[in-house]
């Protein structure tokens, strides 16, 4: 393998590995409502979802189809883990919106990386 390549997927599974714990960090904050307006807190909410795991799916540098899969099991993984944390609960709802944040963003960067 090339020097230039194993250096950039050792740059991209930093970047990958950072992200999923910034994640996973505000992921799992106790009692965290961001705005105590319901609709705001509700956007602020499943919009991290969708963009926060749409991002780790983006990074990691394998595949795509194993990405989703990646990024969708990770997702799972934090909701057993919300579940025993104070203002926290599992939700699948929220693996959703995860899952579907990574096939969205993995489709958007295809169809910027196909155009001319």
């Amino acid at each position: 393998m090339c020097h230039n390549v194993l250096m950039n997927k050792i740059v991209l599974w930093f970047l990958t590995l950072s992200w999923a714990s910034l994640t996973f960090y505000l992921t799992t904050i106790p009692n965290f409502h961001p705005s105590n307006d319901t609709f705001v807190s509700w956007l602020l909410s499943n919009g991290g979802h969708f963009f926060f795991f749409g991002v780790i799916a983006i990074l990691i540098p394998v595949k795509k189809y194993y990405a989703i899969s990646l990024t969708s099991l990770y997702g799972l993984a934090i909701e057993f883990i919300q579940r025993g944390i104070p203002g926290r609960s599992f939700g699948l709802s929220d693996w959703a919106l995860d899952t579907l944040g990574a096939i969205t963003f993995l489709f958007l960067l295809k169809k910027l990386q196909s155009k001319p």
